[in-house]
């Protein structure tokens, strides 16, 4: 088809994309319905989802990409600012859950009519937005002197300081994952590679630390703070289920993090090759239609349908990642926002599939595009919509350039 003909606003791959994603999430929390922990209309909710996401989608492709980027300072502060008032909002107001604490943490509103709202996923979307805008205005590769490179560094981690700091106090995991973006962009923002491999070895040193700390002193690691639920989380992980820190969970068996990952993978193991079909579902799985959706896939549609979504989480990133080379020379800020949303795919996809089958710790994350949620949805939806935009300004580029 000759591109020059066709609307610049018509990608066909991204719709493809958008389209498989949408029935594979919403045929996939219908058949984990029958379990009734969400109710049985929870599919019907996510459609209410998708359609907001692709009008936010719609509405996005009305600006321009350097009016999205003047845009960013503004929605990265309105993030900031909701996880403030999250964390001083009471539990409760007029006798009704508002921002509830679990497991120690306030991590979302609970809004009349609307249902809940987690502000850390939206942030995610801000960070990405304006560490790009910064890598996007530093001096490009090749021109920076050591001196600009430290600046730029101090930039973004000053930019990433606060939204990391105030989600961790909510939740470790998408913290974790805020951290993940935050290293993947500082490594592709052309930081001389001497200065970020000591940084990455600090990194490492510290986490290994932390790690080591969990696993050999988890009553220490309380008392800096870290929590009963995210100490489980990692012993639950660890083949020698007959330590300390095992005995010390104070989880029933049933709900615990180990039960868990083992009925996700006796569900994914028992769909076999081709699946049992979406109403013959046999395996129950705690938090089936948000963390453990993808063993519901197994069961289901088997490994042929494993295979299927694996295969559209791959195409998407090839997709982002031919994005990512082709619109630098025109969009910086582009560019780099489509690294950071890429690299928010990946750590996604890899550490809730990987905790399905047992190859992760369970930390909450959910499998972005197909897990029920309202905030998960819609924040990955409007980050794909810029992603969209960015696609959209590329074409209209080329067909300018070839004219």
């Amino acid at each position: 088809m000759n591109k020059q003909n066709t609307s610049p606003y018509y990608q066909g791959d991204l719709i493809f994309i958008f389209l498989a994603f949408f029935a594979i999430s919403v045929i996939s929390i219908y058949a984990a319905g029958q379990f009734e922990q969400y109710g049985s209309g929870a599919w019907t909710r996510q459609i209410i989802y998708y359609l907001i996401g692709a009008i936010c989608i719609v509405a996005i492709n009305y600006f321009d990409l350097e009016q999205l980027e003047k845009l960013s300072i503004y929605i990265f502060l309105g993030g900031i600012l909701l996880l403030i008032i999250l964390k001083l909002s009471p539990a409760q107001i007029g006798g009704k859950d508002f921002a509830p604490i679990k497991n120690g943490a306030k991590s979302w509103f609970i809004l009349p009519g609307i249902g809940t709202l987690q502000p850390s996923e939206f942030m995610k979307i801000g960070l990405i937005m304006m560490l790009a805008s910064v890598i996007g205005k530093s001096t490009p590769r090749g021109k920076r002197t050591l001196e600009d490179d430290i600046i730029l560094l101090l930039k973004i981690a000053g930019v990433a300081a606060v939204p990391v700091g105030l989600i961790f106090l909510q939740d470790a995991g998408t913290a974790a994952v805020c951290m993940f973006i935050v290293v993947v962009m500082v490594f592709l923002s052309g930081i001389n590679w001497k200065l970020i491999s000591l940084i990455g070895s600090v990194v490492v040193l510290l986490v290994a630390s932390v790690l080591a700390v969990i696993i050999l002193f988890p009553d220490f690691a309380k008392t800096i703070g870290i929590q009963q639920y995210q100490i489980n989380r990692i012993t639950a992980w660890l083949p020698d289920s007959s330590s300390a820190a095992n005995q010390a969970q104070t989880q029933d068996a049933s709900g615990s993090d180990k039960y868990q990952v083992e009925q996700a993978i006796m569900a994914i193991g028992a769909g076999q090759i081709f699946g049992n079909g979406i109403k013959n579902l046999k395996v129950y799985v705690p938090e089936a239609q948000t963390d453990m959706i993808f063993s519901i896939i197994g069961e289901a549609f088997g490994f042929i349908g494993c295979a299927f979504v694996v295969i559209m989480f791959f195409f998407l990133i090839y997709r982002l990642v031919v994005l990512i080379d082709r619109i630098h020379p025109y969009s910086r800020f582009a560019s780099f926002f489509c690294v950071g949303y890429t690299a928010l795919i990946v750590i996604h996809t890899f550490q809730n599939i990987g905790m399905n089958i047992g190859v992760m710790p369970v930390t909450g994350i959910p499998l972005l595009f197909i897990s029920f949620g309202g905030s998960s949805v819609l924040s990955v939806l409007i980050g794909f919509g810029i992603a969209y935009n960015a696609s959209v300004q590329l074409t209209k580029y080329q067909s300018y350039l070839f004219k």
